[in-house]
């Protein structure tokens, strides 16, 4: 009867181990090269037709439209203040500075479009020159596949089967639920800044006028924090592949930990350095991660 007992238990055991193991192969050979696409962002997340029509690719059309037709509401809210401060002696802007100012912005939101390509581009830049650094040194491009590829060949041997029970296995379920929480939070990262690209008129016109210029210092702060996450995120991958793991090594196994706890708070690291909006999405198998 034990020994019915003692089976019963090993096959149910193998049955966890083996289920998790096609679950985690079939994570690693797909999750994470979509992972790179979301979080490593180059100006072709706004070279669409879609999304260009919908910001307007002239001042006649889409969200430029809108914008240029507030022009005339800006001109209006001027032409009362610059009334009223003749009789509360409050200080504004003369006619001569608000028509300088109108031109230049107007001109700049007109071409909004092409200056959020330019910023998304130089971050781009910068994050290619980091992983260049890590294919010269170390002959690999610094890329979350190539992360888990080196991770998985130096603390997982291909003959081992995986014991979801043992210390490695329970870094690997975390380290697993971690990533896939990662890759919820940069799917919203992706879209927010496309939204902020989207909202850029709205920011460059309110420079017209002082009392609505704060809308742009929170938009460009925070347009700037969410493209600055992946110049984080590629230094710690770079700092990873430095890293010596072996498989009996439990300091090496640490570090993965430490590494993808890192990788999963790189946007409030950024958040708390320059401002903005938090995209962490925590799940309730990744609490690791939560604000």
């Amino acid at each position: 009867m034990e020994e019915e007992k003692i089976n019963l238990t090993e096959v149910i055991l193998n049955s966890i181990n083996e289920l998790f193991s096609q679950l985690f192969s079939s994570i690693d050979n797909t999750i994470y090269s979509t992972l790179d696409n979301l979080t490593f962002i180059s100006p072709d997340i706004i070279k669409n037709n879609s999304f260009q029509n919908i910001l307007g690719t002239s001042a006649s059309e889409g969200i430029l439209l809108i914008c240029n037709s507030l022009i005339l509401g800006f001109i209006i809210y001027y032409a009362i203040n610059y009334l009223i401060s003749h009789l509360t002696y409050s200080k504004i802007d003369s006619p001569k500075q608000f028509i300088f100012k109108a031109i230049i912005f107007i001109a700049i939101m007109n071409s909004s479009l092409w200056i959020c390509e330019q910023i998304i581009n130089i971050v781009y830049i910068i994050s290619c020159c980091i992983s260049d650094i890590g294919l010269n040194l170390y002959n690999t491009s610094i890329t979350f596949s190539n992360f888990i590829d080196n991770i998985n060949e130096n603390i997982y041997s291909s003959g081992d089967i995986l014991n979801i029970f043992s210390f490695d296995g329970i870094i690997k379920s975390f380290t697993t639920f971690g990533l896939i929480n990662l890759l919820f939070t940069y799917s919203l990262r992706y879209i927010m800044i496309q939204i902020f690209v989207l909202i850029s008129p709205f920011a460059f016109l309110s420079l017209i006028t002082n009392t609505s210029e704060w809308f742009f210092r929170v938009w460009i702060k925070t347009f700037l924090s969410l493209l600055l996450v992946q110049i984080l995120v590629s230094f710690i991958l770079l700092l990873s592949f430095s890293i010596q793991i072996t498989s009996n090594s439990t300091i090496s196994k640490l570090l993965y930990i430490g590494i993808i706890y890192a990788l999963t708070r790189a946007n409030n690291y950024i958040k708390e350095l320059f401002g903005g909006i938090s995209t962490t999405v925590s799940t309730g198998i990744s609490t690791f991660s939560a604000n």
